[in-house]
């Protein structure tokens, strides 16, 4: 069967294993986006646990294993942190409930490994994103000082994170199509759905920590990310409810 691709030719997330599964080398590698040789140097060097092993030559691994590693990277990478200042990190973490910081923060890298399906620090640099989209370092310093993005970073380090990236990729193909800054499409048009969105985001998270604040981190990631892609199409949905009565309503008053 083929494999199903975004429009930037990577996997999509429903080609990757889900949690909970019993993952291969080549699933882990998927997951994490982590060479082979790098996994087993960790394992080397205590910074994960050891694979389940049923047998010679066959070796299992789990959403622990990928957490850990999204950690060792996020850590290295956010923070310049070495490896033997990273374990003692790991070694801390507890792997229950979401009602401590270190859950909490673990929780936030597994939504962001299901929902989007590849590493949550698979920064874009600036120069990067402007060659690409045809949009100005200006604009997009704009939308970071409105907090409709963030950038991290200055000079050649700026850069953006994938999620991030993503919207000024989308924005900039809406702008392709004539939905450009001279016809009102500028950066206030589209803080407008970030001011939006702030609000409903801040009482969907307090809700789900309330209600699910006692239930593995792992498990509640997987709830968090499965209700969040459901309810991201109840929410497509309805705006373009609300679109076309706003458009029949006109027609009506015409």
């Amino acid at each position: 069967m083929a494999e199903a691709l975004d429009d930037n030719g990577k996997k999509t997330p429903s080609e990757f294993p889900q949690a909970g599964a019993r993952l291969k080398m080549k699933d882990l590698e998927l997951r994490t986006g982590v060479t082979r040789e790098a996994i087993h140097f960790y394992l080397r060097e205590g910074l994960l646990p050891e694979p389940e092993r049923p047998k010679r030559n066959v070796a299992y691994y789990s959403d622990e294993h990928v957490v850990r590693i999204q950690a060792i990277k996020r850590l290295q990478q956010e923070r310049s942190l070495p490896l033997h200042a990273i374990k003692p990190l790991l070694d801390g973490f507890d792997y229950q409930a979401l009602n401590t910081q270190d859950n909490l923060a673990r929780f936030e890298l597994t939504v962001q490994s299901h929902v989007n399906g590849e590493l949550p620090t698979q920064n874009v640099s600036l120069q990067e994103l402007t060659a690409e989209t045809g949009l100005s370092e200006g604009f997009l310093h704009t939308l970071h000082q409105q907090g409709v993005i963030h950038i991290d970073g200055e000079g050649e380090a700026a850069a953006l994170n994938f999620s991030e990236a993503a919207i000024v990729r989308l924005w900039a193909r809406l702008q392709s199509l004539g939905f450009d800054e001279d016809k009102g499409y500028g950066s206030d048009y589209l803080k407008r759905f970030a001011d939006a969105m702030a609000p409903v985001a801040e009482a969907e998270v307090d809700n789900f920590l309330q209600q699910f604040g006692d239930v593995p981190a792992d498990e509640a990631a997987q709830m968090a990310a499965q209700g969040m892609s459901i309810t991201n199409e109840i929410v497509s949905r309805l705006r373009t409810q609300a679109i076309m009565r706003t458009l029949h309503q006109r027609v009506a008053d015409t």
